[in-house]
This record gives structure tokens, sequence and C-alpha cells, in this order.
């Protein structure tokens, strides 16, 4: 394949021409207008970890993409558009990069953001996808630091979804006990979190700290919890799980593979508790599914992340590590 004929054909229809200097150069020039500040943030998936190489190119664009929105609106901002690092090894055609760049098109026409640069290379063995999103905006961004003792605790969305269509893709003994839509919705949280723009003025409004649920719901309050330096208690009970979730619980009774699986792309978020009705009313308004779990505790120079019986809720076998 030709790289320049492959960024003609393929990767400057997804551009904004005058951002992007209609991908003619080495750069971009964003016009900031009337805004003072940039929030950027930068997600990289790989095959084989992220996502399988035989899987739909279409797919695998469009979950590089939510991921980093996911990111973007969990802060209370909108994004305005994104860089892309492509590193493809021989498996890959032109076809590939048509159906990726599909994908890509389908998605910024979703989330009102267009490619603003980035590059293509070869790699010696597999597929790399690095996504640098950025948002213009006048406000600060909600920090994972600012919870306040005595805080309610959050969860939009539901929880291990994708966990439990990762386990259906690995183990098919589970198949027989769900049905064909209860599967595909299962497989849908795997392949394509759904993160809310709708999300973003309730937390602007109401939200004290904030953050996305990448590496598992517990992983991330934990990380929540310890960069607020605060204690944070959990009511598993209380913990959203959709019906299609529900019924792989009621035949496997495994709850830790939701607690700790990765890839929910939910936001978790803290606010005053005088403020629940209110946000519970914003939420049923904006139809998106707000759940509280949780209070925060006290300070302490070594946060724990408690359940409901005040035990330590500890790492285990499901918890995503980077590092493996």
């Amino acid at each position: 394949m030709d790289e320049k004929k492959i960024i003609k054909k393929y990767f400057r229809p997804l551009t904004n021409k005058v951002d992007s200097l209609n991908l003619l150069d080495d750069v971009s020039q964003i016009n900031l207008r009337d805004k003072s500040k940039i929030i950027t943030n930068q997600d990289s998936l790989v095959s084989g970890t992220h996502f399988f190489a035989a899987d739909d190119p279409r797919l695998i664009a469009k979950k590089a993409l939510r991921v980093n929105v996911s990111d973007i609106i969990s802060k209370g901002v909108i994004p305005y558009g994104y860089f892309l690092s492509l590193s493809i090894d021989k498996t890959v055609n032109e076809n590939w990069i048509k159906s990726f760049c599909d994908g890509l098109s389908q998605d910024q026409k979703k989330y009102n953001i267009k490619l603003l640069g980035g590059d293509t290379v070869s790699s010696q063995n597999g597929i790399f996808i690095t996504i640098n999103m950025i948002s213009l905006s006048n406000q600060p961004i909600i920090k994972r630091s600012t919870a306040n003792i005595d805080d309610s605790i959050y969860v939009s969305g539901y929880i291990g979804d994708s966990a439990v269509g990762l386990n259906l893709i690995q183990n098919n003994s589970i198949e027989e006990n769900l049905s064909e839509s209860d599967k595909s919705y299962l497989l849908d949280g795997y392949y394509l979190p759904d993160p809310k723009f709708k999300i973003v003025e309730l937390l602007r409004t109401y939200a004290s700290s904030s953050m996305d649920t990448t590496d598992g719901l517990f992983h991330d309050l934990k990380t929540l919890s310890q960069t607020s330096g605060l204690h944070f208690h959990i009511n598993k009970k209380n913990i959203p799980h959709s019906n299609a979730v529900k019924k792989f619980l009621k035949y496997t009774d495994n709850y830790d593979l939701t607690y700790f699986g990765g890839d929910d792309y939910q936001t978790i978020f803290t606010a005053s508790k005088r403020d629940h009705l209110d946000i519970m009313n914003h939420a049923k308004k904006i139809e998106v599914n707000i759940t509280q779990i949780g209070f925060v505790g006290d300070k302490s120079s070594k946060p724990i992340l408690f359940d409901e019986n005040n035990m330590r809720i500890s790492n285990n076998l499901n918890t995503f590590e980077h590092f493996k």
C-alpha cells in the first residue's frame, strides 16, 4: 500500500480541512477563537490486548474513538477533534483501512468531531492505535482529586456488560443460559461502549470529582479515593447491572468479574448529598441511568475502599493491570 495515496483517499475526507491543513503538512493549526483552555487525553489500543485482530475494523475504530470520548466527557467537557497514530502490520490490507475509516466516519458524525492529523506507520507484528483527543473550553475540568467528605458516590449506566461480553467470547459454555438478544447486547457492551454526551451538563452542575471506568469499577473507585485522599464506602448491592448481566450472574455467581473487569466506560463521580434529588431528577430528564452506590468517608494518607460491611475491598484475579 502507498501511504500518501491511503491518506489522501481514506483519511483526508475525515478531517476538518482548516484545522488539519488538509493533512498537507506535519502539523495542525487550531483557532481557539473564544476558548481559553485546551483539554487533552490519549489512549492506546493494542491488538491481542484491547481487541482481536480478526475483529471488524469498523468496531475497532469506533471503540478507539469512544474510549477517548469517555475520558473527555467525564471531565465535564465536549470533545472537539482528535489525532490518530496507526501502526499496522502486513496482515492489514486496503479493505481493512477502508472499513476502519468507515467506522471512524460513522462515529465522527455521532460525536460531532473531526480528524485533526496523525501518523501512519508499519509494524513488524500487530496493530497499534493511539488517539489523542482534544477539547476546547472556557471552564476548568472536574478533577479526580476534589471529592469531599460525606459526598455521595454515583455511577452512570450499567456495570459489567463489557467484562461479561468478553467472557462470552472466550467461554462459550455460558451461551446456553442466555438468549440471542442477551448475547448480542453483551457483545455490543464489549465492542461498542456508549459514552453519553448528555451527562456532561449534569457533571458540570453537581460533580465534585469525576472519572470514567476504564480498568474496572473497583479499581477506578480506588483511584478516585486515593487521588482525593479519602476513604470510599461502597454498597455492592446498589451496583447497577443490566438484565443480561443479571442472568449471567444468576447462573455463575461471578460478581467479581463485573466489579473488577474493565472496559465499562461509564462515569463515576462524587457530589454533595444535598443535591441527590436534583441529580436523580436531572438524570431522569436526560434519560441517563445514574445510581448512588456509596458515600465518601474520612481523610486518610492511605485511603481504603470499604464495602457495606465495612470490610476492605481488595484486588483479585479479575483486576485489570496494564503490565501483567
